[in-house]
């Protein structure tokens, strides 16, 4: 148990992890000696808030002149703080999807389009519909998102799949968004029509 004990200024209060004292005199005095003579880090603190047109250029230019270096900081970063990046996306995605509503549906409809063209008459629709509906299944039981991925995929640059069940996959929402459309990772021995 921690023994309370007064302060310079005669209050009683819990003390920091410094062993500073919390109480409102003496927080007041810390404040006033900090401004009466401040670091080196609060005058750059300070000296950012009145030149942030400065700060802001400086920013633009070392990052035109460190382009690979910022991606390391960036993926570094993704990789520390996964709650953030997903939150962010999230908040992007739906955000670019409301302000350009004419895209959305021009992909959304191409996506479309070559499911009708990539889809054999002689494709087995109940097995593919299976994967949509063990990838629904999944959803729910685990509360992650989980999609059905084309192998190769249907509109690839430079091969193109068929939707049929031979190239359908469960993946998470996740990892089909990491593969993208990378046709290197697939083994071609052991896929077969």
């Amino acid at each position: 148990m921690r023994v309370l004990v007064a302060c310079k200024r005669g209050n009683i209060a819990k003390r920091d992890r410094f062993g500073h004292c919390l109480c409102d005199d003496c927080k007041k005095y810390r404040y006033e000696k900090q401004m009466a003579n401040p670091s080196r880090l609060t005058r750059i603190r300070i000296w950012r808030q009145k030149n942030k047109d400065k700060v802001c250029e400086y920013s633009k230019k070392w990052i035109n002149n460190n382009k690979e270096k910022r991606r390391q900081i960036e993926i570094s970063w993704r990789i520390k703080n996964p709650k953030k990046v997903k939150e962010m996306n999230a908040r992007g995605g739906k955000k670019w999807a409301s302000n350009n509503k004419g895209k959305r549906n021009a992909i959304d409809m191409r996506r479309k389009a070559a499911l009708i063209q990539r889809t054999p008459l002689w494709a087995d629709l109940e097995k593919i519909e299976s994967f949509y509906v063990e990838a629904e299944k999944l959803t729910k039981e685990t509360g992650i998102k989980y999609e059905v991925d084309h192998i190769i995929p249907l509109q690839g640059k430079t091969i193109s799949g068929l939707h049929v069940h031979n190239n359908l996959q469960i993946l998470t929402r996740s990892e089909n968004r990491s593969k993208k459309n990378n046709v290197k990772q697939i083994i071609w021995e052991n896929f077969v029509y």
